[in-house]
Parts: C-alpha cells; sequence; structure tokens
C-alpha cells in the first residue's frame, strides 16, 4: 500500500492590494516594495475602490484609488504571515503621509486566491501571530469560483478579471524558474 507523503507545493505568486488617497504613495510604495521583496512583475490598472468588510470598518478609511502589484519572487504559502508582518510596517510609515493607506498581501495558486487579514471571522483560517488567511477565489475545472463569503470587492467584474489574468499568468509561468 503506498504511502502519504508530505511534500511542500511549490511556491505562489505574492501579491498586494493597496488602497491610498494620494498619488505620490503609489511609487514611494513600488520603490519600497521592490527593495524588500522582489521586481513587481504585473501592476494592475486602477480598480474599483476598496471597500472594507465588516472586521476592517474600525481601521480602515479606504483612500479612492485601488491597485494590485504582483511581483516576480514566488513565496512559500507559510511566507504570508511574514509579508503580512511587513505590509503593517510599510502601512505604519506611509499612513503619516496618507492615512487612507491599506496593504493587503496575498499569494496565487494552481487551485486559490488567498489574502492575509488581522482580524477573526468565521470564514477566515488561523495562521499564526495573529494572521488569518482567507480564500477569496478559488478554481474549478479552470474555472474562477467566488466563494458566499467573499467580500464584495472580490466580486467587482475589473477585480475578478485582473485576479483570473494573474492566475493564469501563474499557471503558465509555474514550472519556470
Amino acid at each position: 500500500m503506498p504511502q502519504e507523503l508530505l511534500e511542500r507545493p511549490p511556491g505562489a505568486s505574492f501579491f498586494m492590494i493597496l488602497s491610498y488617497q494620494q498619488e505620490d504613495i503609489l511609487f514611494e510604495l513600488k520603490a519600497m516594495a521592490e527593495k524588500r521583496f522582489s521586481k513587481i512583475l504585473y501592476e494592475s490598472v486602477l480598480l474599483p475602490k476598496w471597500t472594507p468588510d465588516e472586521t476592517e470598518r474600525e481601521l480602515a478609511y479606504p483612500g479612492r484609488w485601488t491597485k494590485v502589484l504582483s511581483f516576480k519572487q514566488r513565496i512559500h504559502r507559510e511566507e504570508l504571515v511574514e509579508k503580512k508582518k511587513e505590509c503593517l510596517e510599510f502601512q505604519m510609515l506611509l499612513q503619516k503621509k496618507d492615512p487612507s493607506v491599506l496593504l493587503i498581501p496575498g499569494y496565487v495558486t494552481s487551485h486559490n486566491i488567498v489574502i492575509a487579514k488581522s482580524k477573526d471571522d468565521f470564514h477566515r483560517i488561523y495562521l499564526f501571530q495573529g494572521v488569518y488567511g482567507e480564500t477569496v477565489y478559488h478554481f474549478s475545472r479552470g474555472q474562477l469560483v467566488v466563494p458566499n463569503t467573499t467580500q464584495s470587492y472580490f466580486r467587482e467584474r475589473e477585480v475578478s478579471y485582473f485576479f483570473n489574468t494573474l492566475r493564469e499568468s501563474y499557471e503558465f509561468n509555474k514550472f519556470k524558474s
């Protein structure tokens, strides 16, 4: 009888959602993020304004612009906790100039798109060090599926289109170094 093996999955594609008000914040974040993480591989067009969910309402006053930055370097899924902590560090620095700054890290895999949150909710899984993972999309037979628990922001046509395209790029480049 074959033995069950524990294997580390391939690296995931790391991204960051940025909500902001002042245009120069985007350029400052891009410079900081490329130094810390890696080269930016994809940058979304301006997406619909970030809509905080119930757990964020007291913490977030979203700016009028939202973009997603995707990075070249792959991450292991367990690194999402560290990426959330680094994004909070960037967020605190940038909020001195623009109080509306909100950074939400996540990753793309063949099967799902997961974001990191700092508040518990019934559909989130606790990772560790105060960070929760939330699946905002999953893929079934190659099609993007939006779970019922996903906040309305991820149901916006432009947002789901960008993330579906990001996942297609991940699939195309999955085994390239």
